[in-house]
């Protein structure tokens, strides 16, 4: 329930405070003074789109701030937000301001919300029926949901729309595998193709460099040779060469330790260099033996190296990275070959649940039809009740066909399309009049006829409605007499299983409210701006008077307001719950 709305600076409301009760609310006055300002701003919380032009001229800032009770459902949305909810106190409060500019902010008990989340929010709330919103709400694409409502099928529907996701998801994987399969065969050709090269020159780590080094020895050969026997030379050719002095140094420092022992670390080091210079000698004579052109090697070097290199150029790495680059193939060609698999176990899981989807797509289809029967059985009623005994309302239950939304599978052999919310699309029909054609609802051009519609289908699915409150702004347009009574019956009906806000300019309406509220407009200081006030006793008849004649203040007007206020008060307290009537 709605209790308290409080308005700043929206329009021409300077700053008002609401009160509302349960039952039927009741928002009477004359034209311009205000009445569906206040309905806008009532909007605002609940997620409408804002504008500039609603801040109050000279303000930098409009604000609107409702306080509703809260549900068990509510705490698991607002939970689901990570909104805290106070065991405490069972409001919640739902603020949202618009500035100069433009721009926008709202909160839900103090904790900053984004739009879309607030309009969530809102369907929990409020059902808000202005004109506009009733032309949003007949919408075709709507239909099907207010069916399903009316059947008690929400929960079925909503879990039938999460399975076909995943079954699209599923769907969506498998073409994407079958696909990178497909692939996978060119690629696995091209892939053993590539792996052939590199299993006839099998590079090695290292290898580059270490052919660089023998090419580059065999480049040299004739130099490095010659420098190889020089060397040698050096070290072994006689008549001064290094081996034959240091070891003449030996022997004379042999005899200086025979007569100084204190040399004999001196002794030990020099016996090693002539060890080390001989192996070194020894070393340099099998180098230099072994070095010599040998243009076959040179040509087999270069030739291993431009194969290796043009390897490398065609796989986009360095030589050295042959070998890692050769692994990573090899894992691409095991990777695909367990596709094939992986598409034949996603079709087997398909089966099963295209199987039960359809099953289950049927089923709702099934009730659905027998449900629209019977809606457009009480609706036929309903519409009698108010004054169009000759109407017929119609649900037309039709294939989804394959243009629906773009989001459609085909099931089985059977050419069932099947989308979200299962194989139908549904439509409303109506025709005022005997001998006219059934029409989309949506193409009534009638005010006063779109107003009994609606207020039939609000009849019809008051028992299914889950919102706290529900708002008609002048759901009365094109109606009087005796069909007004009827439609404050009815609205009456609604208000005893939930709070009902309405703006009328009919007495038969105004009169069977539980709390009536009656708004103005004055000048103070040169600024319009509107007042709000809970009406009682005398304030209401004269409101009433006002409703029934305008300015006709007469004792026979006043007799007919209060005749017409006794008379909903009595029918009131016959039809609604004790805790509701006055």
């Amino acid at each position: 329930m709605l209790r308290e709305l409080r308005i700043r600076d929206v329009a021409i409301i300077e700053d008002i405070e609401l009160r509302f009760g349960p039952g039927l609310n009741v928002i009477s006055g004359e034209t311009g003074a205000g009445k569906s300002i206040i309905l806008d701003a009532l909007g605002l919380v609940l997620g409408n789109r804002a504008s500039a032009e609603m801040v109050r001229t000279g303000r930098d800032l409009a604000e609107v701030q409702a306080l509703f009770d809260r549900s068990p459902e509510l705490d698991d949305y607002l939970s689901g937000l990570g909104i805290p909810c106070s065991a405490e106190d069972d409001g919640l409060i739902v603020r949202r301001t618009v500035s100069a500019a433009g721009r926008s902010r709202a909160w839900v008990n103090g904790s900053s919300v984004i739009l879309a989340s607030l309009r969530q929010l809102a369907v929990l709330l409020v059902d808000y029926g202005s004109q506009q919103e009733h032309r949003v709400l007949l919408e075709e694409t709507r239909h099907l949901a207010i069916l399903d409502r009316f059947a008690g099928l929400e929960e079925r529907s909503r879990a039938f729309a999460r399975r076909f996701a995943e079954l699209a998801a599923v769907c969506q994987r498998r073409d994407v595998l079958q696909q990178r399969s497909e692939e996978q065969v060119a690629r696995a050709e091209f892939l053993r193709f590539q792996l052939a090269e590199f299993e006839r020159l099998a590079p090695r780590q290292g290898e580059d460099a270490e052919l660089r080094a023998e090419l580059g020895r065999l480049h040299n050969a004739q130099e490095i040779g010659g420098l190889a026997h020089q060397v040698v030379e050096g070290l072994y050719a006689a008549g001064g060469s290094a081996v034959d002095r240091l070891a003449a140094a030996l022997a004379g420092l042999e005899r200086l330790v025979e007569m100084d022992p204190s040399l004999g670390a001196s002794l030990a080091s020099l016996r090693s260099a002539l060890i080390v210079l001989e192996d070194s000698g020894r070393e340099l004579s099998t180098y230099a033996s072994r070095v010599r052109e040998d243009p076959a090697r040179l040509q087999e070097l270069e030739e291993r190296l431009a194969e290796l290199g043009s390897l490398a150029r065609k796989q986009r790495c360095a030589v050295d990275e042959l070998q890692l680059r050769e692994e990573h193939l090899k894992e691409q060609l095991r990777d695909g070959e367990g596709l094939d698999d992986e598409v034949q176990e996603l079709d087997l899981l398909l089966i099963e649940q295209r199987r039960c989807l359809l099953d289950e797509a049927h089923s709702m289809s099934q009730e659905r039809a027998a449900a629209g029967q019977r809606l457009g059985g009480l609706m036929a009623e309903e519409l009698a009740s108010l004054g169009m005994a000759e109407a017929r309302f119609e649900v037309e239950l039709a294939d989804l066909g394959s243009g629906a939304d773009g989001q459609h599978l085909k099931l089985g052999e059977v050419p069932s399309i099947v989308g979200p919310s299962g194989l139908d699309r549904l439509r409303f029909l109506f025709s005022a009049n005997v001998g006219e054609e059934l029409r989309p609802l949506a193409r009534i051009a009638s005010g006063g006829e779109l107003s009994r519609i609606l207020l039939a289908l609000r009849c019809v699915l008051s028992g299914s409605e889950a919102v706290q409150v529900c708002v008609f702004d002048e759901i009365d347009a094109g109606i009087g007499g005796a069909t007004a009574e009827v439609v404050a019956a009815k609205l009456l009906a609604i208000a005893s299983g939930a709070q009902v806000l309405c703006i009328t300019h009919l007495p038969q309406i105004a009169a069977c409210a539980q709390h009536h509220l009656g708004v103005d407009k004055c000048v103070d200081d040169g600024r319009t701006r509107t007042r709000v006030r809970l009406l009682d006793g005398g304030e209401q008849v004269a409101e009433m008077m006002r409703l029934v004649a305008g300015t006709d203040h007469s004792e026979a007007t006043e007799a007919f307001a209060r005749e017409l206020l006794d008379r909903a008060r009595a029918s009131r307290d016959r039809s609604m719950p004790a805790t509701l009537s006055r």
